[in-house]
């Protein structure tokens, strides 16, 4: 029996209209009949019968395998069952559940809130920028497992430090924000007046993330996310 993870999301998006800020990084609980699952990057859980969720790693060796795979890596071998975008959201909010579980390293609660809001802002700030699409929406959920591989990798190498932490940090930042200023100067579509609030607001968004990269580990995971997830050519806009 192969579950059709849609209808699962969907209970998932109907608890979340009900969630409240301080669910975001609740633990997840496990009964006698059921697992129920927090997404960390969301608001909301959603819940599996015991046997469900049992099916599901059979199915799925590749979901729990540790050392882990990447995430879009594991996805790509093995997605039978969660084929479109909403099945995909949902196989890599499992993905970052079980991995969670085996994330247990000093000061990775506190690490893990600060990558997901770096990586959440990454997303707005880009979503903005390409005047949003249902891209931004499913990556939501999927930026816990990049947290949770990112967090793995860490525990699997020496801290990252950079006596430049400050200095590269803002030639990244710089380099982000005159990427996207130069792209919206070159749209023929939109007045000028609304350029300059479009770039007014995208600063003020670049300097929220300033903020939010207090490290060097965290500098170095968001530039590889932004690069991955988010290479397009910001200054070639055709809207």
């Amino acid at each position: 029996m192969i579950l059709n993870p849609i209808k699962l999301f969907l209970g998932l998006l109907l608890v979340t209209n009900h969630a409240t800020a301080q669910q975001q990084f609740n633990p997840e609980k496990v009964s006698k009949d059921s697992v129920s699952i927090s997404s960390t990057s969301i608001k909301g859980t959603f819940t599996y019968s015991k046997k469900e969720f049992e099916q599901i790693l059979e199915l799925h060796p590749e979901i729990s395998q540790y050392p882990p795979l990447h995430p879009d890596l594991a996805y790509n071998k093995n997605y039978i069952g969660f084929i479109d975008e909403t099945g995909k959201d949902v196989y890599y909010t499992i993905y970052a559940y079980l991995l969670k579980e085996k994330n247990k390293g000093r000061n990775f609660k506190r690490l893990r809130k600060e990558l997901i809001e770096a990586f959440l802002k990454i997303n707005y700030i880009h979503a903005y920028y390409k005047r949003g699409g249902s891209g931004f929406s499913h990556q939501k959920p999927r930026i816990a497992a990049f947290v949770e591989y990112s967090l793995y990798q860490k525990s699997q190498n020496k801290n990252l430090k950079h006596s430049r932490f400050e200095i590269m940090k803002e030639e990244f930042l710089n380099e982000l924000k005159t990427n996207m200023n130069q792209g919206i100067l070159k749209l023929k579509n939109m007045p000028n007046y609304a350029k300059e609030r479009k770039i007014l607001e995208i600063g003020l968004e670049i300097k929220s993330l300033d903020k939010l990269i207090k490290t060097s580990y965290i500098l170095e995971e968001v530039k590889l996310f932004e690069d991955k997830y988010y290479n397009y050519n910001l200054a070639d806009l055709l809207w």
